[in-house]
């Protein structure tokens, strides 16, 4: 009888612990939705880059690089601490994984190996 508690007790903690990691997901994509500016740049997005998120997992990107705007559609998802987006740019596509980590409600740090770029939502 013990044994069985055990278990029971064991797949109730395992639930619990799932639906916490779902409602944190729906939570981070409800804070996530809308629009960001890259404040600071550790990598290769230009400071100033505008990143629109979406609620049905849709985004864009708008680049000023030397002068000349670039506009890049695609979608994202968010998985855990993890955010894998991929865009279009033209034809070409460009996938990608970062960690991120929310430095408030207002501020998110996106994270690629020791490259950190810090977005700052648009009101």
């Amino acid at each position: 009888m013990n044994g069985m508690r055990l278990v029971t007790v064991g797949w109730v903690t395992i639930v619990l612990g799932l639906s916490s990691l779902q409602a944190d997901e729906k939570a981070d994509m409800a804070k996530l939705v809308g629009k960001w500016e890259v404040t600071k740049s550790g990598g290769d997005t230009p400071v100033g880059t505008i990143v629109s998120f979406e609620k049905d997992g849709k985004m864009t990107a708008t680049v000023n690089l030397e002068g000349k705007e670039l506009k890049l559609s695609g979608t994202y998802k968010l998985m855990e601490k993890k955010l894998k987006v991929s865009l279009k740019l033209n034809e070409e596509l460009f996938e990608h994984e970062f960690e991120f980590k929310w430095k408030s409600d207002e501020e998110l740090e996106l994270i690629d190996g020791d490259k950190v770029d810090t977005l700052k939502k648009k009101k």
